[in-house]
């Protein structure tokens, strides 16, 4: 059982830290998975344990950004509520909630149509060194974008979509999400912190819907009791790194260094392909 609890603290760090990170968390996963560590600490779990596990892990990601995005939410709550009730719909977070909602719609529709596509892709990993390699140029290429300083509520319909469709070029394993949407906004003329607030709040709609696409798939057995301390304590370390990456991120988004992680995907995936084919 120790294994255990060593096995969800290191998956809820993973999370934590890939998942707002633009570094692709589930690249990172699959890599780990492959290597057969994790299976071999876990003592070979059951598909239904592992669902439980990626489940309870989404749901602590889903916790953290809500907790930090906790004030923008309010606004769009506000905004969507003034507009329906007072029919103003001036309102900024009326706008953000519009925008926000309106670019969720292409990654839902792509991933339902190509599910089986995808999965077959996260299955190789070659595919997922190469994409991590190509999500290292996207991130380089997106830091040398000037930025035209406009705020999210100003994104328009055109932008959202755009950045949309980024969104949902991260369904590819080794393509970050966080990465995709922030050089999305950026190249749709958001600033920096702009650019990360919409990625971030965009983030909530796909982690609740990929949280209750794998959570439908969980059959309604009994699970054994010991499991869900270690899961417990993995969505506890889950939630408090995913808040200081959340953090790192909007520091270093400020700071202009998403080049610093498209380095090191690039060097993640060159390394793999190098460990693979020669060894």
């Amino acid at each position: 059982m120790l294994n255990m609890f060593i096995a969800l603290i290191i998956l809820g760090v993973f999370q934590g830290v890939a998942e707002f990170l633009p570094i692709s968390s589930s690249g990172h996963l699959v890599l780990l998975e492959q290597s057969g560590f994790m299976k071999s600490l876990m003592n070979n779990p059951s598909v239904e344990i592992n669902l439980l596990i990626n489940v309870s892990l989404h749901v602590a990601t889903l916790i953290a950004v809500v907790i930090y995005m906790r004030r923008d939410i309010w606004n769009i709550i506000k905004g969507f509520i003034t507009g329906l009730v007072k029919r103003d719909f001036s309102n900024p977070g009326f706008h953000a909630g519009i925008y926000i909602f309106i670019a969720s719609f292409p990654a839902g529709i792509i991933g339902f149509l190509f599910n089986d596509f995808f999965e077959e892709v996260f299955s190789s990993v070659t595919m997922v060194l190469i994409f991590l390699i190509i999500n290292g140029f996207i991130l380089i290429t997106a830091n040398r974008i000037p930025s035209k300083g406009r705020k999210l509520e100003e994104a328009g319909i055109f932008r959202s979509i755009l950045i949309g469709f980024c969104q949902a070029f991260a369904i590819l394993p080794g393509i970050s999400r966080a990465g995709s949407t922030l050089a999305g906004g950026l190249f749709c003329g958001l600033e920096g912190v702009e650019a990360a607030r919409f990625s971030f709040l965009m983030a909530i709609p796909v982690i609740a819907g990929a949280g209750l696409v794998e959570g439908l798939k969980i059959p309604g057995s009994n699970y054994p009791a010991e499991i869900f301390g270690p899961i417990a304590a993995g969505m506890i370390v889950s939630i408090l790194v995913a808040l200081v990456s959340i953090r790192i991120l909007f520091w270093v988004v400020k700071q202009v260094k998403l080049n610093v992680f498209g380095y090191y995907t690039i060097a993640l995936g060159v390394t793999g392909l190098i460990v693979k084919f020669l060894f």
